[in-house]
């Protein structure tokens, strides 16, 4: 059984010496975002670039069946020259959380993004594309041949990104973004009982990207720097790890929720 969702928000980052790197673990700073943009400008001369748009599967076992949900998301790779830093390379994501109705109740939203050991968030789908697709470089070393790569990637095959899938989270109130708690891949039967997650899987399509998320948590259309989830006071001197998940949910640097890639336009 099989049911679509949506893509995140839009993000546009260069990679590179001295540049944000497309990392497989490092977290997105605020500052380092919002530095990045600014950035943008002085960046260079795109030098090639290729773009894929895929599905984003997730499946669960539940009474002995296999249920999927899905969303379209797409991610542009762009190659940098002449910049003030070298080469380097960027990433262009749009789309949104893929929302899961699960077959005994409940959802779960799987966001574009990877939770770091840290508790900040990084990219999962820009660099775990490239692995799946087995392109050894990175963002920042785009060769022709992985720029034909990206451009010809077709079928369905298992998401491969060493074994990390992106953050999940669910709602006891989804009307009240304060409810929010995360849900642990491996663990998914203890917040939904008798559900087990699978795994994911992407198909690279040509369908329209997932516009449904705004019409599901209708929050999200509040303005950008409402404070929709949890905070600790100011002062509060908490590491990272022991902070609660709302902290970093939404970004009061940037005004966008992690729910939408960073590029999306609002």
């Amino acid at each position: 059984m099989r049911n679509d969702s949506g893509a995140l928000s839009l993000k546009s980052l260069p990679h590179g010496v001295g540049a944000m790197k497309q990392s497989t673990g490092k977290t997105i700073s605020r500052r380092a975002v919002l530095g990045s943009l600014c950035s943008l400008p002085l960046a260079g001369c795109q030098d090639g670039g290729a773009s894929v748009r895929y599905r984003v599967i997730a499946k669960v076992l539940y009474n002995g069946q296999t249920h999927e949900a899905s969303t379209v998301m797409e991610c542009r790779y762009s190659r940098l020259k002449n910049s003030l830093v070298g080469m380097g390379g960027s990433t262009t994501l749009y789309g949104e959380a893929l929302i899961f109705d699960l077959p005994a109740g409940g959802t779960i939203f799987i966001l574009p993004y990877l939770r770091s050991k840290g508790g900040g968030f990084s990219e999962i789908y820009e660099p775990g594309i490239l692995e799946t697709l087995g392109i050894k470089n990175s963002v920042g070393g785009l060769n022709d041949d992985d720029l034909q790569r990206l451009a010809e990637a077709a079928g369905r095959m298992p998401f491969n990104f060493y074994g990390r899938y992106p953050v999940m989270v669910a709602f006891q109130d989804e009307t009240k973004p304060k409810t929010i708690f995360e849900v642990l891949p491996g663990q998914m039967n203890e917040s939904f009982a008798g559900v087990t997650f699978i795994g994911l899987d992407i198909e690279f399509t040509d369908a329209p990207i997932t516009d449904l998320l705004r019409k599901r948590l209708t929050w999200l259309n509040l303005p950008s720097r409402t404070e929709l989830f949890e905070r600790e006071p100011p002062g509060s001197s908490k590491p990272d790890w022991e902070l609660p998940l709302g902290h970093f949910v939404n970004d009061r640097g940037i005004g966008t929720p992690y729910f939408r890639a960073k590029g999306t336009p609002v």
